[in-house]
């Protein structure tokens, strides 16, 4: 959504304005943005409570695999894998969003495609690179993303992340199908299996 540019003598109206009427517009206004609401409800009632990025992170955690777990028994075909994958994903994008949490962005998301991978690996390998095309592209797409993510960190919190790299690594190269489309979108795999990032 665009942002509209107040004109100051509107400013100077709303500056104006009671207590009263301020709290009521703002809690209208907050109530109509949900990312807003729970980033508010992070910093403002659950950091008071003693929650960290940490606690959050860890119960998203549990859900991711308590999710993939489930999937297991209703697997069809990597379209639908896809969509419970980027169901997921937005879960850890609303937990992004209301904590700041960007380590937790990328242990997150190695988790879920590793994780994912670890149950479908045979399932993936036996489709055909037109039944698995779309999922293999978000993959290795989300893979970059992660490799350029690693880049902006701290040496410290790249080290965590060496072991996720190489399994992530060792899967997409146990998948002819991933691999093929890790060639032709620019993936280097290798990077990947030495738990290095592109500098």
């Amino acid at each position: 959504m665009a942002r509209i540019k107040l004109e100051d003598n509107f400013k100077k109206a709303i500056t104006g304005l009671s207590h009263k009427q301020k709290d009521r517009l703002l809690f209208r206004l907050i109530a109509k943005d949900k990312a807003l609401v729970a980033k508010l409800h992070f910093e403002l009632i659950e950091v008071e409570q003693g929650v960290t990025k940490e606690d959050r992170r860890a119960v998203v955690e549990e859900e991711l695999v308590n999710a993939l777990e489930s999937y297991k028994n209703q697997y069809y075909s990597p379209g639908y894998l896809l969509i419970n994958i980027r169901h997921l994903s937005g879960e850890i994008n609303r937990h992004v969003k209301a904590t700041s949490d960007k380590y937790g962005d990328v242990y997150l998301n190695f988790l879920m495609l590793n994780y994912s991978f670890r149950l479908f690996a045979d399932q993936l390998r036996k489709a055909t690179p037109g039944r698995s095309n779309t999922f293999d592209k978000y993959v290795v797409k989300r893979a970059l993303r992660l490799l350029n993510q690693l880049v902006k960190m701290h040496e410290d919190h790249v080290l965590d992340f060496e072991e996720p790299m190489k399994e992530l690594g060792m899967h997409i190269g146990d998948q002819p199908n991933t691999m093929e489309v890790a060639i032709h979108l620019g993936l280097d795999v290798n990077y990947l299996l030495r738990g290095e990032i592109i500098k």
